[in-house]
């Protein structure tokens, strides 16, 4: 089949529509914003407050809107019966994610560079930034979509998403006191992230680990890619 931009366009102006109405994944879009205007006032007098704290709400952000964001999207469809629909009108799973994906990604990347300068990042390692969190996003959509399409409504998301977006989010947290959660977070994208924007913060020079650490990333949005394509044509043939 081939990939069609009108189908993703089509899809695009959709989401964008339904997502201005939908207050409760607005709410959650504004959380890490939020908790970072917080936490800016009151632990970034040092540089590694300031990296603890974009790490910190980088997290939250990859949960709430990377994550969970577009799982309650796909899942709202199955509400209204319209993902039925899209995928009998042969809308691959490569043209339904990225239709549903480039709202959210849009937000998370948005998101993130404005807690860069609300924390006072220095504007040199922008571009580094945008292209590690960019990498992680892209990852942690991919696991939202396949939530969303397991689940059964909105309300399911939670609970069939939070044991792996908690793991995302705790396990961070716990790797620098914890030998199995630092075991666990080498292979987690976001731990990966924090690695190579505190070594590029730092100006510490590039070596294998920095390799390593894209390598992880990117075999997570290979692996998330490879899982989505599944459960979508799973759902399709059910």
């Amino acid at each position: 089949m081939n990939f069609s931009m009108r189908r993703v366009n089509a899809l695009f102006k959709k989401e964008a529509k339904d997502l201005s109405k939908n207050i409760n994944v607005l709410f959650m879009c504004l959380l890490p914003m939020i908790f970072c205007i917080m936490y800016s006032k009151l632990f970034c007098d040092s540089q590694e407050g300031k990296l603890y704290i974009l790490n910190m709400c980088l997290n939250m952000n990859f949960v709430l809107v990377s994550g969970l964001t577009i799982a309650m999207m796909i899942a709202e469809e199955k509400e209204k019966n319209t993902l039925r629909t899209l995928m009998l009108a042969c809308v691959s799973p490569l043209e339904f994610l990225v239709g549903k994906a480039i709202i959210i990604l849009l937000l998370s990347l948005g998101t993130n560079i404005l807690m860069f300068f609300i924390i006072g990042m220095e504007f040199s390692y922008l571009g580094h930034f945008i292209f590690i969190t960019t990498l992680v996003v892209i990852s942690m959509m991919e696991f939202g979509a396949v939530v969303g399409i397991i689940a059964e409504n909105q309300m399911s998301t939670g609970t069939i998403g939070m044991p792996f977006f908690m793991i995302i989010l705790i396990i961070p947290l716990f790797a620098k006191i914890n030998d199995a959660c630092k075991i666990v977070a080498n292979f987690l994208p976001n731990c990966n992230m924090e690695i190579l924007l505190n070594r590029i913060f730092t100006n510490e020079h590039i070596n294998m680990n920095f390799t390593y650490s894209i390598a992880i990333i990117l075999g997570w949005i290979i692996m998330g890619a490879g899982v989505f394509a599944y459960a979508y044509s799973k759902k399709r043939l059910d």
